[in-house]
């Protein structure tokens, strides 16, 4: 089943974006990609998807709203395990590709998609080589980076991790639903922590 909808309202989203690391990375991208078939699948953290429309940004409404409609099309995983941040953070985590190696589709320039935690979940500081776009598309969460104080965050705020640098999120009582953008480096890569 395709997932083209969310694709071209992705690209528009980006496309909209003057974060100068993102114009850099996307002002010379090909968006013309191929679509890989992936098996839909759900996952128990996807429940949280019904709870986040209303405390995402004006901005961000239109992204929230197709990734909601694309729902039933997407492939969600999880690169976590239990043992490695518990049962209840195992179950209330999950994100879907939408570019990338693994991706609905087809690149190994970047990986691209969305991730989500539900309310009260902490994931704590972690780090990988590929560096890192986030755009919370709901507020209320609190984000660390590079060892530093938690910071609310708003929907559609920019967040830039560079390479190997520590970064962690502590939704408060909403979920958090969020785009992300990964460039160089393993683009598969679990986050060490």
């Amino acid at each position: 089943m395709s997932v083209k909808a969310l694709f071209d309202t992705f690209r528009d989203y980006i496309s909209l974006r003057d974060d100068e690391p993102v114009r850099e990375c996307f002002d010379r991208f090909d968006w013309k990609l191929s679509e890989r078939n992936l098996e839909a699948l759900s996952l128990p953290g996807t429940v949280h998807l019904d709870n986040v429309v209303e405390h995402s940004g004006g901005g961000e409404k239109r992204l929230v709203n197709q990734i909601l409609e694309s729902r039933p099309q997407l492939h969600w995983r999880r690169s976590y395990t239990a043992d490695d941040f518990g049962q209840v953070f195992f179950d209330n985590y999950c994100f879907t590709e939408l570019i990338g190696t693994r991706g609905h589709f087809v690149s190994d320039e970047i990986a691209a998609g969305f991730v989500l935690f539900g309310p009260g979940i902490s994931y704590p500081n972690h780090w990988h080589v590929a560096e890192e776009f986030y755009f919370p598309l709901t507020s209320d969460a609190l984000w660390s980076r590079n060892d530093g104080p938690y910071e609310m965050r708003k929907s559609g705020e920019f967040i830039h991790h560079e390479s190997n640098m520590p970064h962690a999120m502590k939704p408060q009582t909403v979920p958090l639903l969020a785009a992300y953008v990964w460039r160089d480096g393993d683009l598969a890569q679990k986050s060490d922590f």
